[in-house]
């Protein structure tokens, strides 16, 4: 994408809309830069004193209509009137990770799907580095694609986390391996549609060629039904055998893996600390990937039995009189919540709340009363969730996470799990799920105290 001498608005200033104002400026673009907070910090100091125009405190239309290029971080949400006009006027629309991946020339892993993303990126990463490669891990919830251009890195490998916001801002990518691992409702307050939600994670297929690699859950119906949009090279894999010819698959304790051109392998991962199902599939995922980069299947074995996960992802933060805690800040959607239930497999009380999505709760009805006794709903969405549930599952409603915590503790029995997996954003009282996993886990050291 040439932007030297092009005008560009980058818009919204955080972590990836710093990056790509300064990478625009490296490449000699004329740069202004609009956020809809008015506060400054050294950062934004810095771009204004080497030639960013900004514009804080809310967008400006003259901006939008000055603009040849406008660039998104990715959370803008890009039905904005200024940006649906700034397209009206013939500005081209990308995203930061767009801006920047033409000019990325290494090989690249591409990660996307509703729930999994960051726990894979992670471990293929990981894997990789175990086996001596370099490595750039970055995208959706880690270091802008942009920030290693500009520090003129040359890994062996690019690990890019990709979510649905960064695809609808693209039309460029082309990885030589992607994988999509679930499609489940999410953002459905950004989409029109569920199948417009679906469609949009496929988009980092789109630009492959038939000799890269897709790497596609057999099990998940949504990633299954779309899979002839995808060009390239695809592999299924799922808990049982996939009817493919190129497959990875679960036998026991063991991820078997049958690769094009490759005899067939088979690793024992017995002893692995990662629990349920959905992890299962997430391990198979990075396996397959990271033998078709043509890692070691020992080194990869020895990293998937030391890989104790991510923080907030089904993570046991505590245990009170023989009630067990865990702590799934990161289950910000329906299919998130359903996968931590499954893989309890204990009785067990669920805090639900937050910022709702548009997410369906209803649809959780089949698992809670399968795996669940109590629900407690909390945050600004707990009335609404509560009034979903309450008719067809015992609910309680909490004011906040305090709350909801010091009801789950007075209901539940010896043997029994407190599940933090709330199925909203975290943004009605937090900067982030992390923020509120950890409150939640502060809550939970409190009552081990007492």
């Amino acid at each position: 994408m040439r932007i030297t001498g092009k005008k560009v608005l980058v818009v919204g200033l955080g972590r990836s809309g710093m990056a790509a104002a300064r990478l625009c400026l490296k490449k000699g673009a004329f740069t202004r830069a609009t956020d809809i907070l008015a506060e400054r910090n050294s950062d934004i100091d810095e771009l204004a004193a080497a030639g960013v125009g900004l514009s804080l405190g809310g967008h400006k239309q003259e901006d939008f209509n000055w603009a040849e290029i406008v660039v998104l971080s990715p959370g803008v949400d890009m039905r904005l009137p200024e940006i649906r006009q700034a397209r009206a006027n013939g500005a081209l629309v990308v995203g930061e990770m767009s801006l920047a991946y033409d000019d990325s020339s290494w090989p690249d892993i591409m990660i996307t799907g509703s729930n999994g993303k960051t726990t894979v990126s992670t471990l293929i990463s990981l894997i990789l580095e175990a086996a001596g490669r370099k490595v750039f891990a970055g995208g959706n919830l880690g270091t802008p694609l942009s920030v290693a251009l500009l520090d003129e890195l040359a890994p062996d490998w690019a690990v890019l986390e990709v979510s649905s916001f960064q695809t609808d801002s693209a039309d460029n990518f082309k990885p030589r391996i992607g994988i999509v691992l679930n499609i489940t409702p999410d953002h459905m307050d950004r989409y029109s549609s569920f199948n417009a939600y679906g469609d949009s994670k496929f988009k980092i297929l789109a630009g492959q060629k038939n000799d890269d690699l897709a790497i596609l859950c057999a099990d998940d119906e949504q990633v299954r039904s779309r899979a002839s949009l995808a060009p390239a090279l695809i592999l299924y894999y799922g808990k049982n055998e996939p009817e493919s010819r190129y497959a990875a698959w679960l036998h026991d304790d063991c991820i078997v893996v049958r690769l094009p051109g490759r005899e067939t392998v088979s690793l024992d991962i017995a002893g692995c600390q990662m629990r349920g199902d959905f992890n299962r599939l997430n391990l198979l995922a990075a396996a397959a990937a990271c033998l078709y980069a043509k890692v070691s299947p020992e080194v990869i074995r020895e990293v998937i039995i030391k890989f104790k996960g991510l923080p907030h992802r089904l993570e046991k933060v505590g245990e009170v009189n023989g009630i067990t805690y865990y702590d799934d800040s990161k289950g910000t959607n329906i299919g998130a919540v359903q996968a931590a239930l499954r893989a309890l497999g204990r009785p067990s009380i669920v805090l639900l709340g937050g910022r709702d999505k548009n997410g369906d709760f209803r649809s959780l009805l089949p698992d809670l009363r399968s795996s669940a006794n109590l629900a407690v709903c909390f945050g600004e969405a707990g009335p609404l969730i509560y009034s979903r549930l309450r008719a067809d599952f015992p609910c309680r409603l909490a004011a906040d996470m305090a709350a909801a915590v010091k009801a789950a503790h007075e209901a539940a029995r010896e043997n029994y799990a407190v599940l933090l997996s709330p199925g909203c954003a975290s943004f009605d009282a937090y900067s982030g799920y992390a923020r509120r996993g950890e409150h939640f886990t502060s809550l939970v050291k409190e009552l081990e105290n007492k």
